[in-house]
């Protein structure tokens, strides 16, 4: 019998309607202006607030990099909820949306989960909205990609290498079918002027794939973001495969939305390729 993940977040984060949900989705994209097209991406930072708030943002990484040949999503989030563990892996057979059930690649999952400190922690996927809102992206773009969900439980630069040295490890044959999903808001709960400050300092960090400053500044409180292990794992994994190009594609923050000024979250939306 299949181990199906269903969805906690239907109906609150994104819409439960599917025709409603491919239709904003399919908006979304088509409102998603690059200013060029990436052959070669290796992955994407991406956002995971309510689409109403960041699904704009989150469109340009996907519009960018998801593309028919992607064959297999690795979703890289953080835990919310729990930093007991190091990495908690999906062992689901498919994860459940609106738009229907998205395939976990289980033959990569059982490999993840022969290594030391990669395990199980399925309460950690309860209700995270960090790792689910960026499934029905991909579903909408590519209805037969399979994908990786992957938590960290403890953030820090060495488990983002540790994390980046295994994937590359099983993936760096499959790097063109493959794509990697960074996924993380920004700064939390400022006003707009100065968490645009801290937000476009992290911007630059990232296109300079500077993981030792990111990790110092984040535990210094100079920049914010509550997926910064996963943005570090995809700088580390960029380092180790040579794709070496970073482009912010889009960025603004809650504010801009709701045009509430006084405690705003900033959005992302990055490319590494080469």
């Amino acid at each position: 019998m299949d181990k199906i993940k269903q969805s906690e977040l239907a109906g609150s984060f994104y819409t439960a309607n599917p025709q409603k949900l491919q239709n904003q989705i399919a908006d979304y994209l088509q409102n998603a202006k690059l200013e060029k097209s990436y052959q070669h991406p290796l992955g994407i930072i991406s956002p995971h607030a309510g689409y109403p708030y960041s699904g704009k943002c989150a469109a340009h990484g996907f519009q960018a990099a998801m593309n028919k040949n992607k064959k297999t999503v690795v979703i890289v989030a953080a835990s919310h909820q729990y930093n007991h563990f190091e990495y908690s892996v999906g062992d689901y057979d498919y994860y459940q949306t609106p738009l229907g059930k998205a395939k976990i690649n289980t033959e990569i999952v059982q490999k993840l989960l022969d290594f030391p400190h990669f395990e199980f922690e399925e309460n950690a996927f309860y209700n995270e909205n960090s790792l689910e809102i960026q499934i029905p992206f991909i579903q909408h773009l590519n209805p037969d990609a399979e994908i990786v969900p992957i938590l960290i439980g403890r953030q820090n630069n060495e488990n983002s290498s540790n994390l980046a040295k295994k994937l590359f490890e099983l993936f760096q044959d499959k790097l063109a079918e493959t794509l990697f999903v960074a996924s993380s808001d920004l700064s939390h709960y400022h006003n707009a002027e100065l968490a645009s400050k801290m937000d476009s300092q992290l911007a630059e960090l990232v296109k300079n794939k500077d993981t030792d400053e990111i990790e110092r500044q984040i535990f210094t409180h100079q920049i914010e973001a509550c997926g910064f292990g996963p943005i570090l794992f995809l700088l580390h994994l960029a380092k180790l495969t040579g794709y070496n190009q970073v482009d912010n594609l889009c960025y603004y923050h809650s504010g801009d939305i709701s045009y509430d000024n006084s405690q705003v979250v900033g959005y992302l939306s990055s490319i590494i390729y080469r």
